[in-house]
């Protein structure tokens, strides 16, 4: 089963090799325009990550647990912004 650090390494080799910044990434997997992430759509940015099919469903109600301040049941812009900043400033990660 992959690590919580796995995971977020695979999200951010995804977004710094096929996105120009994290918003462009947003947007592109907020397929339905309404300025946040539901569960499928998570899951698809997890499918694009190459992480594990059995672990997208797990991994997706988990990131909305923790990012969904507002308790939508969706990630918005602000949330996901707040994680990804984090996210991009930490080590260089090597494609595997």
């Amino acid at each position: 089963m992959a690590s919580k650090k796995e995971i977020l390494s695979k999200i951010k080799i995804l977004i710094s090799t096929q996105f120009d910044d994290p918003k462009s990434a947003f947007d592109f997997f907020d397929k339905n325009k309404d300025g946040s992430l539901n569960k499928k759509e998570i899951k698809k940015l997890l499918k694009s990550a190459k992480v594990s099919g059995l672990m997208r469903s797990i991994v997706a109600t988990k990131i909305i647990q923790g990012l969904d301040k507002n308790k939508g049941k969706k990630v918005e812009w602000a949330e996901f912004e707040t994680i990804v900043k984090d996210l991009m400033k930490s080590k260089k990660v090597k494609e595997s």
